[in-house]
């Protein structure tokens, strides 16, 4: 073979090789470049965080007068504890997140926080606004190439959720009865002049200790703490977004409305019937000695329809004698299970786990339930609950009535999977512009929703919520008989939902 000949390539093979190799190379520099932009991100909200949360430690040890050095570093170390929650939730908003309620659901438990300075009446108010520009904003388009029986599909979905809301309205009726049962039936606690004991809470006496002595805060302090960080309404919020993001994202999410709602009302329903059982055949004394006194009539009325309408007046302050299981847990922490499923974020749900926690500690400290019915869920510090081939990582259920409703939550999890694989998966689904909205139909939204307002405000007496609630269900089930499942039920169930956990919670 001629010299000038050897190892002489193909020209254009070559120059596809030489090709590709560039392409590989600028590839791999924009992957550098990716990683390094998100390694400089990651360090500038470590380093915003880290100094705007020593400044707030500073401003906690310079605001206060302190009597000891010791009682300086606990309260640091305290005031670093409340405060890590909306740390961790700033440092998911700030962070990039695959889908957009990753970040807006931990926005809202933060906003939450400031929103709690404003008078109910407001901030109720804000939230039935919220609820009826999202029944608008949600109206989905018909779908004209649906078959009779993709449409029995879908129809599927919503009915199983509509049994569920009325299964669990129907056990706080029967449960918010037997509060009733269980006070009337305990003679000891209507005579005045022998009172019984209340037991000895070993966990109460150790966070009174630690507030009354270590501290040195009043009860008025502490108080004044939860109620400025709410933690139910940082729940209620993220429950509200959660419930958008559902509707609005499904598809990517892979996850439906109505099997989580469904998933999260038996939850709630099993709970509370086990609760119900519970206190019904062990009743414990109350801490506040004088409790029936300022909950119930005294003595008990001796005519029977008296009697049973005490029953069905809401017990939304608690009873006196349900102390087995807290049912504030069971809500709380059936909200939390559902918002942080939603997120996918352990960060975040490390943080909400941490809310209530703190939350069941004032509870504790406050007299109003037993240790037992709430610190026993510490012991079950990490739960780990496996959804969609993803882990999420589920700090403290906090004591007994969460540690139920985490053990629940997690059982019926494969009955959402199965419910959302029947239904075919989740379609994209087209909305009605808000722009597009008439009059009559911003009157038809916004009937539901005054009602709510009305009821949880006190132009309807608190007396009549029960009745208020079941008038609404009423409702929702005579639109469905007569025009099948529409958007609007849909609407109405959802305003609802607001309303009792507001009377509720």
């Amino acid at each position: 073979m001629p010299l000038h000949r050897r190892n002489v390539g193909n020209p254009k093979k070559d120059e596809n090789s030489d090709t590709r190799w560039q392409s590989e190379g600028e590839s791999k520099s924009a992957q550098r470049r990716s990683a390094s932009d998100v390694s400089s991100r990651r360090r500038s909200i470590l380093l915003g965080l880290g100094g705007t949360n020593l400044i707030f430690l500073g401003y906690v040890a310079m605001a206060f007068s302190f009597k000891s050095r010791a009682q300086l570093l606990a309260s640091v170390v305290t005031a670093q504890v409340v405060a890590l929650p909306v740390f961790l939730s700033l440092a998911i908003v700030l962070r990039k997140t695959e889908l957009p309620h990753q970040r807006y659901i931990p926005f809202a438990a933060v906003a939450t926080i400031f929103a709690n300075l404003l008078p109910s009446y407001l901030s109720s108010g804000l939230a039935n606004l919220a609820i009826v520009v999202f029944g608008l904003a949600s109206k989905p388009v018909p779908q004209e190439n649906d078959t009779v029986e993709e449409k029995g599909t879908k129809l599927a979905g919503p009915l199983g959720t509509v049994f569920a809301a009325v299964l669990m309205t129907s056990m706080l009726l029967v449960e918010n009865f037997f509060i009733w049962v269980v006070s009337a039936t305990y003679k000891d606690s209507q005579d005045i002049s022998a009172l019984p004991t209340p037991l000895q809470d070993n966990g109460q006496i150790l966070l009174r200790y630690f507030f009354d002595s270590v501290l040195g805060v009043t009860k008025r302090d502490v108080v004044t703490v939860r109620n400025q960080i709410n933690v139910e309404w940082i729940l209620v919020a993220g429950l509200g977004l959660s419930l958008v993001a559902l509707e609005m994202d499904g598809s990517r999410m892979r996850r439906n409305l109505w099997s989580v709602g469904r998933r999260a009302l038996l939850t709630m329903a099993t709970a509370r019937l086990i609760r119900t059982f519970s206190f019904l055949i062990t009743v414990l004394p109350s801490q506040h000695q004088k409790c029936y006194f300022s909950h119930f009539p005294a003595p008990p009325p001796k005519d029977w329809i008296p009697w049973l309408m005490v029953g069905f007046t809401p017990q939304a302050n608690g009873g006196c004698n349900d102390l087995i299981i807290s049912g504030h847990a069971t809500v709380t922490s059936t909200l939390a299970c559902l918002v942080t499923s939603v997120v996918g974020k352990p960060t975040f749900s490390a943080a909400i786990w941490m809310l209530v926690a703190m939350d069941y500690m004032v509870e504790i400290y406050e007299g109003y339930h037993y240790s037992v019915g709430k610190i026993s869920i510490v012991l079950s510090s990490c739960t780990f609950v496996v959804q969609a081939n993803l882990i999420y990582l589920h700090s403290p259920d906090m004591w007994l009535g969460g540690v139920l409703v985490n053990f629940i939550w997690t059982v019926l999890g494969p009955a959402e999977e199965a419910s959302y694989n029947r239904q075919g998966g989740i379609e994209a689904k087209t909305f009605y512009p808000l722009e597009n909205t008439t009059l009559p139909e911003l009157a038809k939204y916004i009937l539901p929703a005054i009602g709510s307002y009305l009821q949880l405000n006190g132009f309807i007496p608190h007396e009549l919520a029960n009745y208020t609630i079941v008038f609404y269900f009423l409702v929702v089930i005579f639109r469905i008989v007569n025009f099948g499942f529409e958007h609007y039920t849909q609407h109405i169930l959802i305003c609802v939902l607001f309303l009792a956990i507001g009377v509720y919670l």
